[in-house]
């Protein structure tokens, strides 16, 4: 979904709306984050919730304050919309209990619980109480090159199965949207470290098709790609040369996923410059400095780039973004 790169962070709530027009505000509300949606409210009186809404890099983080109500995910819903996103629910406070495959599977969440939701499956939520909560939405095609098992650990209880999971949660706990811009790490870097934890979460064994084969492999190279994208000198041959493979098989990998090399080495850097745009401690930083973080040697090329990506220049971007 488009990010409106002006708002830094959006408030929305119920508040002295009428009952109907209270769960009608809310339905459109949050359907414009999340579609593809249906929503059933309890009760007959009014409906009170609560949104706050920021990006986060390459997601979406959206705090909310709800009372009781179900949110269902029909598969007529699925065929309608194609909507393609993952959702990372962490309950705060209140309770909340989803179910699946026909309510052959149940999974109740208490505080400090999350669960992994696929927008391509069936299930239904239900919020038992006033209940605080945090959804961290992702892209699939994004969280998938990183983490490899993700459609394997969607509607599964996994949150508590180790360190890691326990991990993840403390993470959720401590995001907060009106603080994002806030924190000292860039908020790709911070949506990245989430991914590498779902990984850590699942475990490899949970997923031994992917550890070989071409995909694994490109996500391999993309990740490597990633750890060196401030290097200027990075070149196809030096970089298969390092990774062990040809120059050949690595434009062929490439090449079969419907991009290339540059392509993805470009794209990672504007994805990182970006980030540092709005990190604080690189707010005096000149667009010059941050083009050379990213890997780029000339700032006018970088510019370009990104205006083309973004359709917005990086100096705007950057004002834009730090305004209180």
């Amino acid at each position: 979904m488009a990010w409106d790169f002006k708002s830094a962070c959006l408030n929305f709530s119920t508040g002295d709306q009428k009952s109907d027009d209270g769960k009608s505000f809310w339905t459109k509300k949050i359907s414009t984050f999340l579609p593809g949606l249906h929503f059933d409210f309890h009760q007959h009186g009014n409906f009170s919730a609560s949104a706050t809404i920021a990006p986060l890099g390459s997601a979406i983080l959206l705090s909310k304050h709800v009372d009781p109500h179900t949110v269902i995910r029909a598969k007529n819903l699925i065929i309608r919309d194609h909507i393609d996103d993952f959702c990372l629910l962490y309950i705060v406070c209140g309770a909340a209990v989803i179910s699946c495959n026909n309510g052959a599977t149940t999974i109740g969440l208490k505080p400090g619980q999350w669960i992994l939701k696929n927008s391509a499956v069936e299930y239904l939520l239900r919020f038992e109480s006033e209940t605080e909560a945090k959804v961290l939405i992702l892209p699939k095609s994004w969280l998938a090159s990183r983490t490899p098992c993700a459609e394997e650990m969607a509607l599964k209880d996994v949150c508590d199965k180790n360190g890691w999971g326990r991990a993840l949660a403390c993470v959720m706990a401590e995001l907060n949207p009106e603080t994002v811009h806030q924190l000292p790490l860039p908020p790709g870097e911070i949506v990245n470290q989430i991914s590498a934890l779902l990984t850590l979460t699942a475990g490899w064994q949970e997923a031994p098709a992917l550890r070989t084969g071409p995909r694994a492999t490109l996500r391999r190279l993309r990740q490597a790609m990633r750890d060196r994208l401030h290097d200027p000198a990075l070149t196809p041959s030096d970089f298969a040369a390092q990774q062990g493979i040809s120059k050949r098989t690595l434009h062929a990998l490439f090449a079969a996923a419907g991009t290339s090399f540059s392509k993805d080495l470009i794209s990672m850097r504007l994805e990182y410059a970006r980030s540092l745009l709005t990190t604080p401690g690189f707010q005096n930083k000149s667009i010059a400095e941050i083009s050379r973080y990213a890997g780029f040697t000339n700032s006018g090329h970088f510019s370009r780039r990104f205006l083309a990506a973004y359709g917005v220049a990086p100096s705007i971007y950057s004002r834009a973004r730090q305004r209180p």
